[in-house]
């Protein structure tokens, strides 16, 4: 296989693990959707709510997005994401109410189907619910009988405040930051708990509480 180096080649290779999950765990039955690689350094993934995309013959899909700043996780990390959302589509379309707090906060019906069906481990966040998605050794067989490699391409972070929208899982929203003096240090903060810590260079960090990355404020 050559290496996944070229966007259009990744997103079809996402939509191929999308199918094979579908065909794997879900038993065929999670519909058709528009999978998208887009910039979302708030979170790995989201799926729409609703139909967001529409062809000109009136077929709607709803959106499954991948964050493109995180594609370089290892392969398994970003299965492990897929299936994070394709248990909310799941339950989406088995009328399951999975989240609340406009789609923020998981329940104990979202890690049901995601540990049940999706075979992948569910840990609580104190602020955002059953959320943390961790794989398992059913989720390491799935990635090595199929075959799937690590995707080598990703969009560098060039985080903004302001324009956030919400409607779909997986997506929150951060506070505009306020106006400071020049400092020799950065400010990261969890957009997920809101944890901080300043750093004197730019770093990568994940918070371990969340599984998502530090955002650079200032």
């Amino acid at each position: 296989m050559k290496k996944l180096t070229n966007y259009r080649r990744t997103v079809q290779y996402l939509q191929k693990i999308y199918n094979l999950i579908n065909a794997e765990y879900f038993n065929g039955e999670l519909e058709e959707i528009t999978l998208t690689v887009q910039e979302s350094v708030r979170s790995y993934g989201h799926v729409s709510v609703s139909e967001t995309w529409f062809t000109t013959d009136n077929k709607a899909m709803k959106e499954l997005n991948v964050s493109a700043n995180y594609l370089t996780r290892d392969i398994i990390e970003v299965v492990t994401t897929l299936i994070h959302e394709c248990s909310h589509i799941y339950n989406m379309q088995h009328g399951v109410k999975d989240t609340s707090n406009g789609y923020i906060y998981h329940n104990k019906k979202f890690k049901k189907t995601a540990e049940e069906m999706g075979k992948i481990k569910i840990d609580r966040s104190e602020k955002y619910g059953w959320t943390i998605s961790t794989p398992t050794e059913e989720t390491i067989d799935f990635c090595i009988r199929n075959g799937l490699e690590n995707i080598e391409i990703r969009r560098k972070s060039d985080f903004s405040f302001g324009g956030f929208t919400g409607g779909t899982n997986g997506n929150n929203t951060l506070p505009r930051p306020t106006t400071r003096k020049p400092s020799s240090t950065r400010k990261y903060i969890c957009p997920c708990c809101g944890n901080s810590f300043r750093a004197t260079k730019d770093i990568n960090v994940i918070c371990a509480d969340c599984d998502v990355q530090f955002v650079k404020i200032g």
